[in-house]
């Protein structure tokens, strides 16, 4: 993310900080030119263009009757030449005609939008943008005609209209056409694919041969030169695999080449990409079924290098040198148009996949989407919109001189006085400066984010480790930053250049990691123990499959290296979680990351959007587990680093499976019902129990839940093909929620499912009707039944179900009960469980006597035999245990809540940090300091002797309630 560093002078812009495109698009060369502005540049004359444009004299010659009153309305003028073009594609008979028609229009607007923008009516953007227009308009034209002639000539099904829009040609405007950002002389660059089972054609298995000729024609008639000039120059290369395709190709052909071949180049290419003629709705389609081609699930760090080499390489190619006036490549040279696009498309690759608002075509737009989502400064977004309108005024005005697709500035200072005149600079040396200036800018910005690569050296020292020896300078270099054994650890730095481990196999992998290893070992050394740390390193990158994306990660943001290293030395169940998904750190560079891991509405819209772009079911099941386990991690990362307490965490462990679950159930209800249709009139829902019913879930926790069902009348089976009894159809849908949920894929498992708490227990169906669920809970349940009855809540339920499912449990837990045979089977139940379940370590608080299931019997019996007292139904334990406390009935009740929270935070970081957390080999110094941190203690050895006093206390308040509950009358009366 680029800091916001430099400062932001409104000048003449007015109120460019409401973050509007138009209002910063208008703004742009006032931006660039303190002191001047748009009252210079009005004073520009139409007849001072004229006299130094060779190619708009010309223009202005042939269309002298026309410009004068275009000039005096330019939209209106452009208005009526579009229009004009659109009715010539439509009803002019041949090319030669219609080629005339649309090289008179191109000579109309190339005149207006040189003069509307030179003389001040319109903006650069303006003019690019009619530029784009005036494209897409002749290419429909164009189109029009030919579906046409193709009809005369019998190529198309009967019945279907001869009209660009009907064609099942999609024409796909690429790069700055694609934005609406046209250069003056630009080529355009269009792509063109078809649906080939839109039937449009008499004989589909002529389809590419038709198409490509349609294809090549139009390209003829925008490019083809008369004496009238022409249209545009039309490149036809940037469709896959150019060399050896047809210019038409179906759309099956090409997603299939982008899916396994495309490379990064092209991904940035169809960033800006627009169904800009034919059939849009084709092409519409095509785009979203490319997106996530286009926009990776996972943010892709790898790219920075891969569109960094691609910028050397033009560098090279062209010999590209410093910024400079005289002689400098406005799009090409250091700090020009390319490497704007480069900082902003770049970003927009690595994290469009996960934020939709990044997907805009236009470069003004995305630098402003950037800046609204934290990934630059609000300051850099406008200054580099504004030097990039100035820097295309620049390149405009180069082109307009003679129609010339250059982008070089003249070598002459009278040549480079024009371009200043025509600027509106009437000093060609403040041109020259504030262009210099515009320059050195988008370098400041660039470079932030494309660094050169790092030096192989350490401060005060070098770092080499190739050949098979120690190099004397590398130990001297390791033992001064702190490693007690530098042979030690030059030997396994070798080891990873070797390329012994699979991470470091490829060469790609090993060139980031010799580019990141001074800052690795730097952050490394910082650790309590630096050869420890290394070691850890050693070890996780032994087991890392692949090297690439991570590395290329690590190197450019310093404080993931950082965190990475302290999560092996104190979360190793975090540093597991990024040995098999890498992937999980992505939200990390988030920069809205600390605000938005505390935000549930965050969360669960961050779910619906990447969900949202599943192509069919099984992909949205792997989006679920990709998300899900992204997002566990996040929230993990932001329990551990305290920027959430252990509170909220539970929230939204919980609220992120709440929503994962309510998500799938949908999705497998719509899979279901294409082949066993509906039960009619029936309704269904889903019912939590445990830490996901009272929100409370940890990293690792299990889903607790049922499914009930509700039939009205008397249907017997489901209306789909193949039909199922209602029993049947439900038990089968519970299935395939819990494989949706808890089946391993390629992308792991979700969540482990437990629905043990249906009536009967494993011997049960798998779904239960409502009225059986009552009928159980009324005539057969046990009293710990009705203890996990007592937190359970709705997640998920259709039509009223789930105020149906609340009366149930209302019902049920206001029956009357005998308090003294109620309590009795709970203390025989816990006795049971402390035989059977011992606590399997002295941090195990949930099973240890005085632990977490004695505060929560405690609340869950208070519920069963005083639930009137306490009021406060189906809520947590800690709220029952303060409203006990408040009623008199537990007076420590309050007391008991804030050890519940002690021990629940506790429980948090273990199972965020650990991934066994009753082996001792995880409780490492730096887990047991991070432990007493997280939990407001001075030191680890205070904690523990704090937590023996508290399940002490628990133990006494829990045997002191059961006493009291033993005498309390039935029906829930006032305490005596």
């Amino acid at each position: 993310m680029v800091p916001q560093s430099q400062p932001y002078e409104k000048r003449e812009c007015g109120m460019i900080g409401n973050v509007h495109h138009e209002i910063a698009v208008n703004c742009a060369a006032l931006a660039a030119r303190p002191g001047q502005g748009y009252a210079l540049a009005m004073q520009i004359s139409f007849e001072t263009l004229r006299a130094q444009a060779p190619y708009i004299a010309e223009l202005a010659d042939r269309h002298s009757d026309w410009i004068g009153p275009a000039l005096a309305d330019a939209d209106a003028a452009l208005a009526t030449v579009l229009t004009g073009l659109g009715e010539a594609g439509r009803t002019l008979e041949d090319e030669a005609s219609l080629a005339v028609a649309m090289r008179t229009a191109k000579g109309r607007i190339a005149l207006l939008a040189a003069a509307a923008e030179v003389t001040g009516s319109w903006t650069t953007a303006q003019s690019t943008a009619a530029l784009a227009d005036l494209a897409d308009a002749a290419l429909d034209a164009g189109l029009d005609l030919l579906m046409r002639l193709a009809a005369a000539r019998g190529h198309l099904a009967p019945g279907v209209e001869a009209s660009s829009a009907s064609s099942g040609l999609a024409i796909f405007a690429l790069g700055k056409h694609g934005g609406r950002e046209l250069n003056y002389s630009s080529d355009i660059d269009i792509v063109a694919f078809f649906d080939a089972d839109r039937s449009v054609l008499a004989d589909p298995m002529d389809a590419t041969k038709i198409y490509s000729r349609i294809v090549q024609r139009l390209a003829a008639l925008m490019q083809d030169r008369g004496a009238d000039g022409y249209v545009f120059r039309t490149d036809l290369r940037l469709r896959p695999d150019p060399g050896s395709t047809p210019v038409a190709l179906s759309l099956d052909a090409a997603l299939a080449y982008y899916e396994s071949r495309g490379q990064n180049w092209e991904r940035a290419a169809w960033i800006k990409a627009r169904p800009c003629a034919g059939d849009r709705s084709v092409g519409e389609a095509f785009l979203r079924e490319l997106a996530p081609y286009v926009w990776r699930r996972h943010l892709d760090f790898a790219t920075i290098a891969d569109i960094q080499a691609m910028k050397r390489q033009i560098n090279i190619v062209k010999n590209v040198g410093a910024a400079r006036v005289a002689g400098h490549n406005v799009k090409l040279g250091r700090g020009g148009i390319r490497e704007i696009e480069f900082f902003t498309q770049t970003q927009q690759l690595i994290a469009g996949g996960r934020d939709q608002s990044l997907r805009v075509r236009s470069t003004s737009e995305a630098l402003l989407a950037l800046a609204k989502a934290g990934w630059i400064g609000q300051a850099a977004a406008y200054d580099l919109i504004a030097t990039y309108w100035f820097e295309r005024a620049v390149e405009n005005r180069l082109q307009m001189l003679r129609d010339e697709q250059t982008h070089q500035m003249p070598e002459a200072p009278e040549a480079i006085a024009t371009i200043a005149l025509l600027m509106g600079f009437a000093d060609t040396s403040e041109f020259e400066a504030q262009y210099v200036a515009a320059l050195a800018r988008v370098q400041d910005y660039y470079s932030e984010l494309f660094t050169e690569g790092e030096s192989l050296g350490a401060e005060g020292g070098s770092l080499v480790f190739t050949g098979s020896d120690d190099d004397p300078e590398t130990i001297e270099t390791l033992a001064g930053m702190g490693f007690a054994e530098p042979a030690k650890a030059s030997a396994t730095v070798r080891k990873w250049h070797y390329g012994s481990y699979p991470a470091t196999r490829f060469a790609a992998a090993r060139a980031h990691l010799t580019e990141l290893l001074p800052s690795l070992l730097k952050t490394i050394a910082t650790a309590r123990n630096a050869d420890a740390a290394l070691a850890r390193f050693d070890h996780f990158l032994s087991r890392l499959p692949s090297g690439v994306q991570l590395f290329a990660l690590l190197r450019n943001h310093a404080h993931l290296r950082a965190l990475l290293v302290s999560l092996m030395a104190s979360a190793p169940r975090m540093a597991e979680a990024v040995i098999h998904r890498a992937h999980v750190m992505d939200g990390l560079i988030d920069p809205a990351f600390a605000d938005d891991v505390n935000r549930p509405a965050v969360l669960v819209a961050k779910v619906d959007a990447f969900l949202s772009e599943a192509r069919d079911y099984q992909d949205v099941i792997d989006r679920a587990r990709i998300i899900g386990q992204e997002q566990k991690f996040l929230i993990s990362a932001g329990l551990l680093s305290g920027s959430i307490t252990a509170g909220r965490a539970a929230e939204q462990y919980t609220g992120l499976a709440e929503t994962l679950v309510g998500r799938l159930f949908s999705a497998v209800k719509r899979e279901f019902a294409l082949r066993h249709g509906h039960v009619p009139g029936a309704r269904s829902g889903l019912l939590a129990f445990g830490k996901m019913a009272s929100r409370e879930m940890t990293v690792a926790s299990d889903l607790d839940f049922i499914l009930l069902y509700d039939v009205a009348g008397d249907v017997e089976e489901s209306d789909g093909d193949r039909p199922l009894a209602v029993s049947q159809y439900f038990a089968r849908l519970t299935q395939r929620l819990v494989a949706a949920l808890n089946a391993p894929t390629a992308e792991g498992v979700l969540y482990e499912v437990d629905m043990r708490l249906r009536p009967s227990g494993n011997a049960g169906p798998l779904a239960t009707s409502l009225k059986g669920f009552a009928a159980y809970h009324r005539d057969n349940a046990w009293t710990w039944e009705h203890m996990a009855l007592s937190r359970a809540r709705v997640i998920h339920a259709e039509a009223g179900l789930e105020a149906d499912i609340a009366a149930v449990i209302e019902t049920t837990l206001s029956e009357p009960r005998d308090p003294a045979k109620t309590i009795e089977d709970i203390v025989s139940m816990r006795a049971l469980m402390a035989r059977e379940r011992p606590p399997r370590h002295p941090f195990d608080l949930k099973l240890a006597t005085g632990g977490l299931v004695d505060l929560e019997f405690i609340a869950q019996s208070g519920q069963l035999v005083a639930g009137r007292v306490i009021a406060a139904p189906q809520v947590e334990p800690a709220r029952v245990l303060r409203r006990m406390g408040e009623t008199g009935l537990v007076p420590q009740g309050e007391r008991l809540a804030e050890i519940h929270g002690v021990y629940s935070t506790i429980l948090e970081v273990m199972s965020a940090a650990l991934a066994d957390p009753f082996k001792d080999e995880g409780w490492t110094d730096a887990f047991r300091e991070r432990l007493a941190q997280i939990t407001a203690y001075p030191s680890f050895e205070r904690l523990s002797d704090d937590l023996v006093a508290m399940q002490g206390e628990v133990a006494t308040a829990a045997e002191s309630w059961y006493a009291r509950a033993r005498a309390l009358p039935p029906g829930y009366g006032p305490v005596g």
